[in-house]
C-alpha cells in the first residue's frame, strides 16, 4: 500500500481536519508537521489554570487531533535560545512521555543545534530520522551523502518539489535516472516525490470557477510507473500554499474555496465581501459548496466529512460558517480522496 504524506502547517483548520479522518486514511496516512513559532506559544496563564509551555500544548494538540499515530516533525525553523538545547528535543521528550510518535525531519541546511537534537532523539527513540531534499539537492546527492550523519537505513527521504513540481516535471528522463539512483549507494528506509500545483491566495485567477491540473499527482503517477528499485509513496500540501499563511484574513478579502479532485483542483474564486459590488460571505459560501455538489465529475468521497458537509451547506441544511471553517472540509476531502484513489 502507498503511504500518504500531507504536509501541513499545523493550522486549526488543518488539525480538525485531521481529527475528522476515518481510520482507514488514518492507517496510510503519515503527516508530516512543519512547526513554525505561530503554531507553537505557549498557553496563558488563567485564573483557574497555570500557563502550559508550548511543547505541552503542541504534543496536546498531536494526541487530541491526531491521536498516537507516527508522525513526521520538522521543527526546524524554531528558533533557540542562548546555548539552550533546540525546543525541538523538549517536544519530543514531551512526546516520548506521552506515548506520542514522532520522527524528526531534518533539511540540510539545518542549525548544528537542531542536528544534535534530533542526533539525541534519534538514539533516544529508536525511530530513525527523516530527511526532506530539494530538486537542487535531488541531482548533488553524490556531493552530500557521505556526510549525512544518520544511518540511511534509518531515514525516511521526502524529496520534496515544494512549488517548483512543474519545473521538476519538465525535466523528463533527467528525473527518473535520478529517482532511479536514489538507492545507488545504499537503500533508504523509505522514499517519497512531494510538491503542489496550488498558487498561494489563488494569484492570477479571476472571479470564478477554475481547474488547476495537479502536476504533483501526474508526476508521482509517471515515477511510480518507472521500474524502480523501492516503493515511490506519494506526498503534497493538503492546505493551499507551501508558505507561512496570515494567522487572519483581513474582513472584506475575496471569498475563496479549493476543492480536490483525482486529476485537478476545482478553485472558486470569490470577490470581495466588502464594496460596491461585495457580496457576503455566507452568500458566497453556499454558491460554492453548491458548485462543488453540482459539478461532475466530482468524485465524491462517501466516508468524508468534508464531502458530507459541503452537501449539507448545498442544501441549507448545515450553516457555511467562515474560511477555517472550509480549510477543515477542502483538507478533510483532500485526505480521505487520496486515501480513496492511491492503490
Amino acid at each position: 500500500m502507498i503511504r500518504y504524506v500531507p504536509i501541513l502547517r499545523w493550522k486549526r483548520g488543518e488539525r480538525v481536519a485531521l481529527q475528522r479522518l476515518t481510520a482507514q486514511a488514518r492507517a496510510r496516512t503519515m503527516p508530516l508537521v512543519l512547526l513554525g513559532s505561530e503554531q507553537f506559544k505557549v498557553k496563558a496563564a488563567t485564573k483557574a489554570h497555570a500557563a502550559v509551555p508550548a511543547p505541552q500544548v503542541f504534543v496536546r494538540d498531536v494526541l487530541s487531533d491526531w491521536g498516537k499515530g507516527t508522525f513526521f516533525l520538522d521543527a526546524s525553523s524554531l528558533p533557540t535560545q542562548g546555548t539552550q538545547a533546540h525546543p525541538v528535543a523538549t517536544i519530543a521528550a514531551v512526546a516520548r512521555a506521552a506515548n506520542a510518535s514522532m520522527i524528526p525531519v531534518v533539511h540540510l541546511g539545518a542549525s548544528h543545534a537542531y542536528v544534535s537534537a534530533v542526533t539525541a532523539i534519534k538514539n533516544i527513540d529508536g525511530r530513525g530520522v527523516c530527511l526532506r531534499i530539494d530538486m537542487q539537492e535531488l541531482f548533488s546527492v553524490a556531493h552530500w551523502l557521505p556526510k549525512w550523519p544518520f544511518p540511511i537505513g534509518e531515514t525516511d527521504l521526502i524529496v520534496d518539489f515544494g512549488e517548483n513540481v512543474a519545473s521538476a516535471a519538465a525535466l523528463g528522463t533527467a528525473l527518473d535516472a535520478a529517482f532511479k539512483g536514489l538507492n545507488a549507494h545504499s537503500k533508504w528506509r523509505s522514499i517519497t516525490v512531494a510538491g503542489t500545483s496550488m498558487p498561494a491566495n489563488f494569484t492570477g485567477y479571476t472571479a470564478g470557477q477554475h481547474h488547476i491540473t495537479r502536476i504533483e499527482a501526474q508526476l508521482w503517477s509517471r515515477l511510480s510507473a518507472l521500474p524502480l528499485p523501492y516503493q515511490l509513496d506519494y506526498g503534497d500540501f493538503a492546505s493551499i500554499t507551501t508558505g507561512v499563511t496570515p494567522t487572519n484574513i483581513a474582513w472584506g478579502y475575496p471569498i475563496n474555496v479549493k476543492y480536490t479532485l483525482p486529476t485537478h483542483f476545482l478553485i472558486f474564486r470569490g470577490v470581495r465581501t466588502t464594496g460596491p459590488s461585495g457580496v457576503d460571505m455566507d452568500v458566497q459560501l453556499r454558491g460554492h459548496a453548491n458548485g462543488i455538489a453540482g459539478y461532475s465529475p466530482r468524485y465524491p468521497v462517501a466516508s468524508s466529512w468534508g464531502d458530507q458537509t459541503i452537501d449539507q451547506i448545498a442544501v441549507g441544511k448545515a450553516d457555511p460558517k467562515g474560511l477555517e471553517h472550509w480549510v477543515q472540509l477542502s483538507v478533510n476531502r483532500h485526505i480521505e480522496l487520496m486515501h480513496a484513489i492511491l492503490p
